[in-house]
């Protein structure tokens, strides 16, 4: 089987801008097939908003994929019709993100290949939108319309899109511990993260001026927040208990996480997060916003906590969760994130793609 996978949101180099979760999937799909090829299409305009790095067009390799960037001024209204023949033997077309649908659907008028649209929260973004309205909002509906099956990477998305599959986020089966041991001198808060405003840190914070409890809470990430975070951390003299921390690397993210007890994320627009999914995996009790990417995956205090993004919901969640029974819901979370090992979720990845052959 031959894949061809188009995104712009699939990295090269080193652009912390852009996570891995569509080139994780496609390292788990590289185990199983013949051959996967990329394309990244990039409308200039959009990347340049999105402050993702300008790469030259042309072709690269990563982990012996083959990758194509294509660089458009124009909004994807033409390719080069010698390019596209180079992927008329592929066997199928995987899409992500609304550049990467729209994208497809204009090649496919080529290729005429089954075409397999995974939809994130920019979907529904740019849908819901009215400054797109007039052009990008036609044409994704278009390509969506003409996909064979529907991906959503969440189970709100699953219903906003009557999705055909769910396509959840996957940990490695090493990184699962057996059990968290939890200390009761004071509770732990870690949040990994950009620090940008739709991630709510800063409700976060306001909560924790209110907690009655002992707390130590970091914070690693970067971002245009972090200067107005340290000034509200100071504004509250918190500076004792709340630390940002830089960036770090993923390899170092479980040795802080098995340092926590609580890893507290409630952003809005979330598509997923796969930093829920590595905290759930070490047993930390999670604390994430309703209606969001996690949510469906994360059942209110059963194997987590779910809260409206307000301070008065997060401080009651935070005393909720300082007084709950910590070792049942940790293992609760543990249990629920055996099923999302990744060769579980390759293995009924690929069984949806083979439906389409």
């Amino acid at each position: 089987m031959k894949i061809l996978i188009i995104s712009d949101l699939y990295p090269l180099a080193s652009d912390r801008s852009i996570p891995s979760v569509v080139e994780d999937f496609a390292l788990g799909l590289k185990e199983k097939v013949d051959k996967i090829e990329v394309i990244r299409p990039n409308f200039l305009v959009n990347t340049i908003l999105r402050k993702h790095k300008i790469v030259k067009s042309g072709t690269y390799l990563k982990n012996e994929i083959k990758i194509y960037n294509r660089n458009f001024i124009l909004p994807f209204i033409f390719e080069n019709k010698k390019f596209i023949e180079n992927f008329k033997d592929f066997d199928c077309i995987i899409s992500h993100m609304p550049s990467g649908h729209i994208y497809s659907d204009l090649i496919n008028k080529i290729l005429n290949l089954p075409h397999i649209s995974i939809v994130h929260q920019s979907d529904l973004v740019l849908l819901e939108n009215i400054k797109y309205r007039f052009y990008f909002k036609r044409r994704l509906k278009n390509a969506l319309k003409n996909s064979t099956l529907i991906g959503a990477r969440n189970c709100v998305l699953a219903r906003k899109f009557s999705a055909d599959f769910i396509l959840p986020s996957f940990v490695e089966k090493k990184n699962i511990v057996s059990k968290k041991i939890f200390k009761n001198d004071k509770l732990r808060l870690i949040t990994l993260s950009k620090l940008i405003k739709r991630k709510n840190i800063d409700l976060v914070i306001k909560a924790l001026k209110q907690v009655d409890f002992d707390f130590e809470y970091n914070i690693f990430g970067q971002g245009k927040e972090k200067k107005y975070l340290q000034n509200l951390i100071n504004k509250y003299n918190l500076g004792d208990k709340i630390k940002i921390n830089d960036y770090i690397e993923h390899d170092k993210i479980y040795e802080k996480l098995d340092e926590s007890d609580v890893f507290v994320l409630i952003s809005r627009d979330e598509t997923f997060g796969i930093s829920y999914f590595e905290a759930l995996s070490r047993g930390l009790i999670v604390l994430a916003s309703k209606n969001t990417g996690i949510d469906g995956f994360i059942e209110d205090n059963l194997n987590g906590f779910l809260v409206e993004p307000d301070i008065a919901n997060v401080v009651k969640a935070l005393n909720k969760i300082k007084n709950c029974a910590k070792d049942k819901i940790s293992k609760n979370a543990i249990s629920f994130i055996e099923n999302f090992e990744k060769e579980k979720i390759i293995t009924k990845y690929f069984e949806n793609i083979k439906k389409i052959l």
